[in-house]
């Protein structure tokens, strides 16, 4: 009898603590008032992240950008909820000369400010489209919202492809009061192709 009664008493612990699987498209839900709580994994359980993985490449003739994202499974956040995420590395070159390159980095992608791109916001209204969190090595201050993501394939070509636009800081020019200027350097707008 004790040993019946061990097992449900365990029985009901593991039940009390589980955790409530939702897809990460249903973030944004409405039915999703407590999104925040502990009990919730915002999981990718229908693989909408993965068009997004892999090797991305924008090249012109003076600039070459190239950035591989990848799929965190089950992060914790701040708030105490798990989700799964983008993240990623990538490497700007202008006219010859290394801008930024964060594929030489050593940091783990929990372990923010190496990755400056990351997130999770997407809708089940339009799976395609994913906004992220952006930033870049050196910009001072927080991290602009938002860096759009839109996949899709080209007409003409069927290549599979992003089109990138972030958002931009502007800051007052200390040199010339009155004007404003981006610390970014990255393109705020790209079209990206896949590569691997």
């Amino acid at each position: 009898m004790k040993t019946i009664i061990k097992l449900l008493i365990l029985f009901i612990a593991i039940q009390g603590s589980a955790q409530t699987e939702i897809p990460l498209e249903n973030y944004y839900s409405p039915e999703n008032d407590d999104k925040e709580s502990s009990a919730y994994y915002y999981k990718d359980v229908n693989g909408v992240l993965n068009k997004f993985l892999g090797t991305w490449r924008y090249q012109s003739n003076t600039e070459l950008f190239e950035i591989t994202f990848t799929k965190i499974i089950k992060k914790k956040t701040g708030m105490g909820y798990y989700k799964d995420e983008l993240t990623c590395r990538y490497k700007y070159i202008k006219n010859g000369q290394v801008i930024y390159n964060t594929y030489t980095m050593n940091s783990t992608p929990n372990s923010n400010p190496d990755y400056f791109i990351f997130g999770k916001r997407i809708r089940k209204e339009d799976l395609n489209t994913i906004k992220l969190t952006y930033n870049e090595p050196g910009v001072r201050g927080a991290y602009t919202d938002v860096l759009v993501l839109k996949h899709f394939y080209r007409t003409r070509d069927k290549i599979e492809s992003l089109d990138w636009k972030t958002s931009r800081i502007l800051r007052i020019d200390p040199n010339n009061p009155g004007q404003f200027i981006s610390e970014f350097k990255i393109p705020g707008k790209m079209i990206l192709t896949k590569v691997e």
